[in-house]
């Protein structure tokens, strides 16, 4: 798979068929998507193509100090590549870029460059300064230019639509086999352990503190998760505190997992992948740390109960 990260470097192609879009998280719906593109190029003899953005719009329009990154523009792209995708154009989002026309986008990106047969977006996509670039847009671009518009039957499971967005409540929700069933897989993330306080020690409970390794990468909401986490290829189930630990008057919010494993050895300043499976329970304040010790050894049962069981349900 080819990436370019700048309309400058982008060669002219004869021909391709083409998608323009976020895509975070590559969900299910987006699979749908991808896959069909990948169909029809191979059917047509073309390059199957995506249009891009980073960082996520959302910074720019909105100055959104908020975290909603699913993931991280590098694992983006290698789920564009397992899917099959040929050419990927990465486009920097700035504020300058936000403020170009529908039209100019339309005519001087995806007609210019691309020289698209086929065009695949959902009818509730929209490009260009102040969404001109909207669906009804690009069905009449497409008639004059003579490029076929797919446009996807939005991907529904157990009556739910697959989005992004609702991705990302079921996240801070804690419903993550729920988020498996949208995403094909566990939400999780790249992370680096770092100095924590280590308090853990003392209540004969290590934790690894750990941060997201991409700027603004959404994680789950306050609370307590059986997780897996992998270290050098090597796979672990692990106890997740996310949160304040109020018990202990603490303001800042830390992750901290603890290992269900003795087969490991100072995972500090290392890099980890962190897969979060289930939520146990919310945290919560206690009046002792006596009874919050007693707290994690039923945690920590809970924990091993389920292991067997995502074993056997996810195969993992």
């Amino acid at each position: 798979m080819e990436i370019i990260k700048s309309i400058e470097d982008f060669k002219k192609l004869e021909s391709s068929v083409l998608t323009v879009g976020n895509y975070d998280g590559v969900h299910k719906g987006h699979q749908d998507v991808l896959k069909f593109l990948v169909r029809e190029a191979e059917k047509r003899k073309v390059p199957s193509c995506i249009i891009t953005f980073f960082p996520n719009p959302v910074y720019i329009l909105f100055n959104d100090k908020i975290s909603v990154n699913l993931q991280s523009i590098e694992s983006r792209l290698e789920s564009f590549k397992e899917i099959g995708i040929n050419k990927v154009l990465v486009i920097p989002f700035t504020e300058e870029f936000s403020k170009m026309p529908a039209n100019n986008f339309a005519e001087k990106i995806i007609r210019k460059l691309f020289n698209p047969q086929l065009i695949s977006v959902g009818t509730n996509h929209y490009f260009g300064h102040k969404k001109e670039g909207d669906f009804n847009f690009l069905t009449n671009f497409c008639e004059e230019n003579n490029i076929e518009l797919h446009h996807p039957i939005m991907r529904k499971i157990d009556n739910e639509l697959v989005s992004s967005s609702i991705i990302r409540k079921l996240i801070m929700d804690g419903r993550l086999q729920d988020v498996q069933k949208l995403m094909g897989k566990f939400y999780g993330f790249d992370a680096t352990v770092v100095q924590g306080s280590q308090r853990g020690k003392t209540m004969k409970y290590p934790t690894a503190n750990f941060i997201p390794n991409f700027n603004k990468q959404l994680v789950p909401g306050v609370g307590v998760y059986l997780t897996r986490v992998f270290v050098d290829g090597k796979k672990y189930f692990g106890m997740c505190n996310a949160g304040i630990r109020p018990t202990f008057n603490e303001k800042k919010f830390v992750m901290e997992v603890h290992i269900l494993s003795d087969k490991f050895g100072n995972l500090y300043d290392e890099n980890i992948y962190v897969e979060f499976l289930d939520k146990i329970r919310n945290e919560k304040k206690f009046d002792s740390k006596e009874l919050l010790i007693k707290q994690i050894e039923n945690d920590k049962e809970v924990c091993i109960k389920l292991i067997d069981t995502f074993k056997e349900k996810y195969e993992i």
